[in-house]
């Protein structure tokens, strides 16, 4: 229980790091701080940023213990959601797709109901169709 209420805490700090980033100016947000971020709470950012969703997905099953699975792979995407929210097309489209098809599976295969996931994902898909129309 106190290992689960200490990871409950990570989480609640890992929202508000990246609400504190998203806060900032499109121009005042930089690619640092993003690295410090997936260092601080998923992993390597070259690694994972990298990774197809399916990557992601297995690595998650290789390398983070399955209580934290679901939760690692949501904060996954919402990093890769983060930085699609202000690069440029083509990046821009690659990176919020894969922040969809992530929050996706979290939502097919999470034990948890988030209102907060599904808003993200009908967020995450309306800049999809915004991105395409242009």
């Amino acid at each position: 229980m106190q290992q689960r209420d200490y990871f409950i805490r990570i989480i609640e700090e890992f929202m508000a790091a990246v609400a504190r980033f998203l806060e900032k100016a499109e121009g005042k947000r930089n690619d640092d701080e993003l690295r410090d971020l997936y260092r601080q709470y998923v992993g390597d950012y070259e690694l994972l940023r990298n990774m197809t969703v399916e990557e992601a997905i297995g690595y998650a099953h290789e390398q983070w213990a399955e209580g934290q699975r679901m939760q690692k792979l949501e904060m996954l995407a919402e990093l890769l959601y983060a930085e699609g929210s202000y690069k440029q097309q083509p990046l821009r489209g690659m990176l919020l797709d894969k922040a969809f098809r992530l929050y996706d599976y979290v939502d097919g295969h999470s034990s948890d109901f988030s209102i907060a996931r599904k808003q993200r994902i009908a967020e995450i898909q309306g800049m999809i169709a915004r991105g395409t129309q242009k």
